[in-house]
């Protein structure tokens, strides 16, 4: 898949933000039956965290899957746990290497490694980690580092989705 374009993840914040309470609930049960495993994902792994926490990581799982949703020409096969739990344990293996990583260093890797969809991981690292606002949820570094991992995963998975569908699509012309 194609990077998505910044204009695309904008236009989808500011359109999600602009739900009503009601329109939210609705898309969000639509989203659980068509990607059960990446929900129940999401929701396992956050249910230990604060409410205000795990609300706010649904939401950005909200916004991530939507970005994909409008970018992509067709609906989004359901995505199994299997695959979602190799990524996010590939994931945790990646950023356990990097600890104790030299800045610069670190910074390159990244960069690299995050490549594939700049401006949706660019979304995720500004919301979770900007200098927050009066009213803003706080977030601890841990937090931040947790829930950059499990976004991270979702980022993954649905590009990995996105791509194999295209190059199944396109297959036959090679």
């Amino acid at each position: 898949m194609e990077p998505i374009s910044e204009e695309l993840v904008n236009e989808t914040w500011q359109e999600v933000a602009g739900f009503t309470p009601n329109r939210a609930r609705k898309e969000m049960t639509k989203l659980g039956k068509d990607q059960p495993d990446l929900l129940a994902f999401i929701t396992e792994f956050t249910k230990d965290m604060n409410q205000e926490v795990k609300e706010l990581t649904i939401y950005m799982f909200f916004n991530i899957y939507r970005m994909f949703q409008k970018s992509s020409k067709e609906k989004i096969k359901p995505i199994s746990s299997k695959k979602i739990i190799k990524c996010f344990e590939n994931n945790e293996n990646f950023m356990e290497g990097l600890e104790g990583a030299h800045y610069k260093f670190f910074e390159k890797v990244v960069k690299v490694q995050l490549s594939r969809q700049p401006y949706v991981m660019k979304y995720l690292v500004e919301t979770l980690f900007e200098t927050p606002e009066e009213d803003s949820i706080a977030l601890t570094e841990e937090d931040m580092g947790y829930l950059f991992l499990l976004l991270k995963t979702v980022i993954d998975v649905l590009d990995m989705e996105t791509n194999v569908r295209k190059n199944r699509d396109t297959s036959h012309f090679s």
